[in-house]
């Protein structure tokens, strides 16, 4: 089973470089990688170039595409899917960095669970216990993204993971999916989603998820370290809420097409919940700069 991987990017010239190096050291290395760049720049372009003759010796392609169709990961994934000839298509966020076997323990999943159609690694976290015990709670009952052992449904992701499990999404971090997903199925990115299209691994995840639930999987065994780069990030945060007018437009628009009502209803719950955490830490801010002041 051979791998094509599809890595969108904006600008992340030097964590691309870390990402290049990390697939270049794998264990199994895949059929080709595919860059859509959607910098205005030639940087990335360059950066391709001197990598080429590397990934040529290690019998890598290395395919890189100007995405010329409006800037939008949703579109990059697209455009890289559409020209992706291995049986695997693996996306990956240009910040990650892999471990040396982490494509070979991708192809375990499906080799082990037949009926997988999609599969993630497993990113490592740094948890901190007392996060655990008292954000954690707030984070459940406001619908945000809080951390479980062994489980991986909606809103919830294993800071504790000891066995291959179902989920319920992919991450777009890094997420694969084997290519009858998009021949067969005709599954698609929504490209109504632009710019920095927020969420729309979810959408297309668990679009997939409830047409076959027991499709997805999560592995502890191919691990891989996200780093969450600020370089190429068109959305600037601000104010006291984590997301930017546009990222709560691309939430709302996910969750309501796969919801509906139900959707508005998450929505609101996590509005309210990342406005509750905003307040939070300015209070927090204000104390601090009292008690510097005041010592």
């Amino acid at each position: 089973m051979n791998v094509s991987i599809v890595i969108p990017t904006y600008y992340r010239i030097k964590d691309l470089s870390e990402l290049f190096n990390s697939i270049l050291k794998q264990t199994v290395k895949p059929l080709e990688v595919i860059v859509v760049d959607d910098t205005p720049t030639s940087a990335i372009e360059e950066l391709c170039e001197a990598y080429r003759c590397a990934f040529k010796r290690c019998n890598i392609k290395l395919v890189y595409v100007k995405n010329y169709r409006g800037q939008s990961a949703a579109i990059a994934r697209n455009v890289g899917a559409s020209i992706a000839r291995g049986e695997v298509i693996l996306f990956l966020d240009s910040d990650v960095i892999l471990h040396p076997t982490y494509i070979e323990k991708i192809l375990e999943v499906f080799n082990i669970k037949k009926g997988a159609l999609g599969a993630q690694g497993w990113i490592l976290l740094k948890v901190r216990q007392k996060d655990l015990y008292l954000w954690n709670p707030l984070h459940k009952f406001f619908s945000l993204l809080y951390l479980s052992k062994n489980s991986c449904k909606l809103f919830e992701y294993p800071y504790v993971l000891t066995r291959i499990i179902n989920c319920e999404y992919l991450s777009g971090a890094n997420m694969a999916y084997r290519r009858e997903v998009f021949d067969k199925l005709g599954l698609k990115f929504d490209e109504n989603l632009k710019g920095y299209s927020y969420m729309e691994d979810l959408l297309f995840s668990h679009t997939l998820y409830k047409m076959f639930p027991k499709s997805l999987y999560i592995t502890p065994y191919a691990k891989l370290i996200h780093k969450w780069s600020k370089e190429g990030r068109t959305e600037k945060l601000s104010g006291l809420l984590l997301e930017t007018q546009h990222m709560l437009s691309c939430k709302k628009y996910v969750l309501m097409k796969l919801f509906g009502v139900r959707g508005l209803i998450y929505f609101s719950r996590q509005y309210f919940g990342l406005l509750f955490f905003g307040i939070l830490r300015r209070v927090a801010q204000k104390l601090k700069v009292s008690i510097h002041k005041n010592a």
